[in-house]
């Protein structure tokens, strides 16, 4: 997973869907050469929506793994987890759900603002670790800062990443394995009307940003 979202640079997340808009954001999410997307659970139909995400996925036989993100409990980690997700992300740093997730080999991105909160996710077995709020505790100059002492760490920032491309640049050259990126890539206003060609048309845009901003 580690080298998908290396290669990727970018974890695109959609919340707030119903089925057909998930099928539509599968298919050219898959079209376009995304590897992987997350679903954040924050809806009361989320479980019912993630598993017939899994079923269209696998009926089609797309090329794309999907990660579930806003897991706050244990309990959410096992039943994802038993749904089909690929990988579970968090806000936060919970130990059962990283001992969970370490035990079943599911993999697994918790969220952390501290160096301290950092290091311990690392302890607990996560390889990413997830950088929340990235724009509230610093930005791009709070990473440089603290992989200064410890520059093997890697980070997802996610919260404030915008599709600018001084903004991702400043992320990539700090060193960021990868962005997380929401709202700014899929707006409500977008999917509340998201058609296949505006969701291809927006994967393209960021695949292309991307690429240039890391180069």
């Amino acid at each position: 997973m580690y080298s998908i979202l290396k290669a990727q640079g970018v974890l695109p997340l959609v919340t707030q869907i119903n089925i057909q808009t998930a099928e539509i954001l599968l298919k050219s999410a898959a079209a376009t050469g995304i590897k992987i997307i997350e679903f954040a659970a924050r809806s009361n139909d989320a479980k019912e929506v993630f598993s017939q995400m899994i079923a269209f996925r696998n009926a089609h036989k797309l090329d794309l793994k999907i990660a579930v993100g806003s897991i706050l409990t244990l309990q959410d980690a096992q039943t994802y987890h038993q749904l089909g997700a690929d990988c579970i992300v968090c806000p936060h740093t919970d130990l059962e759900i990283g001992a969970y997730c370490l035990k079943n080999m599911v993999y697994w991105i918790p969220g952390a603002a501290t160096l301290n909160e950092i290091l311990h996710a690392n302890n607990l077995g996560a390889e990413i670790v997830k950088l929340f709020p990235a724009d509230k505790i610093g930005g791009p100059g709070y990473v440089k800062a603290i992989k200064a002492p410890f520059p093997d760490l890697k980070l997802m920032p996610t919260g404030g990443v915008t599709l600018e491309e001084t903004n991702l640049k400043s992320w990539f050259k700090v060193g960021v394995v990868c962005v997380g990126i929401g709202s700014n890539l899929f707006s409500k206003e977008l999917l509340a009307q998201l058609t296949y060609e505006k969701s291809v048309e927006a994967f393209q845009n960021l695949i292309e940003v991307i690429e240039k901003t890391r180069t």
